[in-house]
């Protein structure tokens, strides 16, 4: 039995909808899971965790001043909410909060051209703004579908919403100086829940390989890609391995709340940090399925193991973009504790539409798991049944520090 690439995407199609964290989608994403686990002979187990999701009920930009009246926007998770009738103010663009452009005064609506990280959201929260307007960073993106995370609420709350490029260009060649922005979203703590199905070695049973990806999207989004592809590429693994007997245990991971901050797999290694030891390698696939594109991997770990997937790469005859780094996904949970993580992803031109309702079937098929199929599969058989592992299990001080500042600077997690 080998990696089915027809069958990879058959799971790609029966999961393209909405799995936001807390919604049905997610819980009707996690039976499927289930249900394919068990059909493949798995006894699989629900992990669960607790976590603060939200939901997006209104969100409107209006210019008041000029005819360019109602502009389509979508609503920015956990960065608060107006009054049901929304706040006006003098808009004003501040760029990416550069303070030569922000007012002396608290108060307007700021037009921005970047979603503002940690340190910006600190700072503006003390100028006090009314409301933040971010444009997409191009014109041929659609609206992003994210939050923020949930630990910046403590610096406080700037109701913010996303607009388009264009949409952006048109406010700052008119005359629009006065906005009104509507943001109300519910905030509400739900279960989540890690999938988990184990294939026992015989040989080194305590020595585990963990394959993961995350299923959940990002809200009112298919997330085909991202990552309903991921998701799709371990349920075949699963399937394939489910027949083969190997040395080491591997252990298939399908985790929850990535898109709010990696809080499945962080929630996984909380869970189980008495066995981090026993755990050799996490090998993540999240952003998989696109027809047309390339394959790229993302080592978090030492150089050796960045040679041994290039080595493997050439002798299968697969080209595959491999660097040694961090990548903003689950990986970065089991780095965190010293857990090396290989990332494969899939590099597309279907990755400007990522995080947007465009995330979906369309620029999906076979073709993607063509390749990287066939070079984890083997990849995994190599590691699993390797009477020695080729490489030492820790992770750089350069890529310790990356990680460190993922969580402390980006999230906002110590």
């Amino acid at each position: 039995m080998s990696f089915n690439p027809i069958r990879a995407f058959n799971y790609l199609e029966d999961l393209s909808y909405p799995r936001f964290t807390g919604s049905p989608g997610e819980a009707s994403a996690r039976e499927y899971i289930k249900e394919k686990l068990q059909s493949f002979g798995y006894t699989p187990v629900l992990e669960d965790f607790r976590i603060k999701t939200f939901e997006i009920v209104k969100s409107k930009v209006e210019i008041t001043n000029h005819e360019l009246g109602e502009i389509p926007c979508s609503g920015i998770g956990f960065s608060g909410s107006t009054p049901e009738e929304g706040v006006e103010d003098d808009l004003i663009y501040v760029e990416s909060g550069d303070r030569m452009l922000l007012p002396s005064k608290s108060g307007f609506i700021y037009l921005m051209s970047t979603r503002p990280n940690l340190e910006t959201w600190k700072f503006l929260n003390k100028r006090r703004p009314s409301a933040i307007i971010v444009a997409e960073s191009n014109p041929y993106r659609s609206l992003s579908h994210i939050g923020i995370p949930v630990e910046w609420e403590k610096y406080g709350r700037i109701p913010s919403v996303y607009i388009g490029f264009e949409d952006a260009i048109r406010l700052i060649r008119s005359d629009a100086k006065r906005a009104r922005v509507t943001l109300v979203q519910k905030e509400f703590d739900t279960t989540s829940y890690n999938v988990v199905a184990e294939k026992r070695g015989y040989k080194y049973p305590d020595e585990i390989i963990v394959v993961g990806a995350h299923y959940d999207s990002v809200y009112d989004v298919p997330g085909s890609s991202d990552n309903a592809g991921g998701t799709a590429f371990v349920l075949e693994l699963a399937r394939v391995f489910s027949t083969i007997e190997t040395k080491r245990t591997i252990r298939f991971v399908l985790f929850s709340g990535e898109e709010l901050g990696l809080r499945g797999s962080l929630a996984y290694v909380d869970r189980h940090k008495e066995e981090l030891e026993n755990i050799k390698l996490i090998i993540n696939l999240d952003v998989h399925g696109a027809c047309i594109g390339t394959s790229s991997c993302i080592v978090t770990g030492t150089s050796e193991l960045k040679t041994y997937v290039d080595s493997l790469a050439k002798e299968l005859g697969i080209k595959i973009n491999v660097k040694e780094d961090i990548m903003s996904s689950d990986g970065n949970s089991f780095a965190k504790h010293g857990i090396p993580a290989v990332n494969f992803f899939r590099s597309s031109g279907t990755g400007l539409d990522m995080h947007t309702i465009r995330d979906d079937e369309r620029f999906m098929w076979s073709t993607g798991y063509k390749l990287l199929g066939l070079f984890v599969e083997s990849f995994l058989r190599r590691l699993a049944n390797a009477e020695e592992l080729p490489y030492k299990k820790e992770i750089p001080e350069n890529l310790k520090k990356k990680v460190k500042e993922y969580f402390t600077e980006r999230l906002g997690i110590d």
